[in-house]
């Protein structure tokens, strides 16, 4: 079964076409690790990796996007560097059980702020305004269920309805709110402050936030100097080598330069950022599929979601369309952090191997 490491020739036996537009996209760099191990870590080594060999030379593979300038560099091995024991489930179903008996978002209505336009009501949630904003719109969605792992297509649906709702009632008000992002950090390894599920809604006027930027850039350039369409030749490219992961009519595919372990990017046309469109119900269930195949198959526990939405105004903008990004943050209880100087100043340091993540999931 091919994995990342075989990245250069999976892309030189594509068809020719599709060989130009993995060479043009993505650069594929290899290097090897050497080391040596003392005789009195031996014992040690076998116990944690399983070989020695293994460990004393190891394959590293960099894939670096040559458009947006992400890059990842792949070594599996760093997935079974020592750590923390990962709790288990009974574990963290008691952890959120004892954090939800002083729920802050548990009563909404009277707990929470509410925006200048007042508040979105859906059949599974309620907005609110985020009382410390990093944004001037800058808004929640709070479920009524509180547990962040418990959801269905239909709360999906009505989570994604009422966010763009939200959005439509504050761009009426403000031309200025160019640039909607929505998010979901699901407990606080991901960022969350608060254990109840809550997804935010942010809103950048002058410029967008700075990664969909890059995106929208990537996009741009591409067509100027190709006159192909980046996101589809993106999208093909990974069905191509085997990393698609598309449903209910919406692409998906398991990234080949994430920004943490196991991405999943979805992509839907601009006329899902619509509320109340059936576009935007298909998108709902393209992100719901997403989800509970990485909390359901591969075990994910706790992860960041980024909806980024198109301006509605703004030309260069025309065509771009709703993206989806989607990443597993690792065992939801440790105390040990996944992002260190290098991924935050250099590149994403990545230990899941895409091709795994494909596998799992297609299974």
């Amino acid at each position: 079964m091919p994995s990342v490491h075989d990245l250069p020739t999976l892309f030189s036996d594509l068809s020719g076409n599709w060989r130009a537009v993995a060479q043009r996209m993505f650069s594929v760099d290899h290097a090897i690790g050497q080391l040596q191990i003392p005789t009195r870590m031996e014992a040690w080594v076998l116990r944690q990796f399983g070989s020695l060999a293994a460990i004393s030379e190891q394959r590293i593979t960099r894939v670096t996007n040559r458009y947006t300038l992400e890059s990842a560099l792949f070594n599996p091995l760093r997935g079974q560097r020592p750590s923390s024991v990962a709790a288990s489930d009974a574990e963290l179903e008691q952890w959120i059980a004892d954090e939800l008996t002083h729920d802050m978002f548990a009563n909404p209505l009277h707990e929470t702020t509410a925006d200048s336009f007042g508040r979105i009501y859906g059949e599974y949630c309620v907005s609110a305004s985020n009382i410390a904003k990093y944004a001037g719109w800058h808004g929640l969605v709070i479920p009524n269920e509180p547990h962040p792992l418990r959801f269905n297509q239909a709360q999906i649906r009505d989570y994604l309805d009422v966010a763009l709702r939200w959005v439509a009632s504050a761009q009426a008000i403000d031309s200025n709110a160019q640039y909607p992002l929505i998010t979901w950090n699901c407990l606080p390894k991901s960022g969350a402050t608060i254990v109840h599920a809550h997804w935010q809604i942010a809103i950048a006027n002058g410029l967008p936030y700075t990664r969909v930027e890059f995106w929208r850039r990537a996009i741009r350039a591409y067509h100027e100097e190709t006159r192909r369409d980046y996101i589809d030749d993106l999208y093909r490219l990974h069905e191509q080598v085997g990393l698609d992961f598309s449903n209910r009519g919406v692409r998906s595919f398991i990234h080949l330069t994430p920004l943490r372990g196991r991405e999943v990017v979805v992509v839907a046309a601009p006329a899902a950022a619509i509320a109340g469109s059936q576009a935007a119900q298909e998108l709902a269930d393209g992100i719901y599929c997403v989800l509970r195949a990485l909390i359901d198959i591969l075990g994910t526990r706790t992860f960041n979601l980024a909806i980024a939405l198109p301006s509605p105004d703004q030309a260069e903008w025309q065509g771009f369309p709703v993206l989806v990004r989607i990443g597993d943050r690792g065992p939801a209880l440790t105390t040990r952090g996944d992002l260190g100087a290098m991924e935050l100043y250099g590149t994403g340091v990545i230990a899941a191997d895409p091709f795994d993540v494909a596998r799992a999931i297609k299974r």
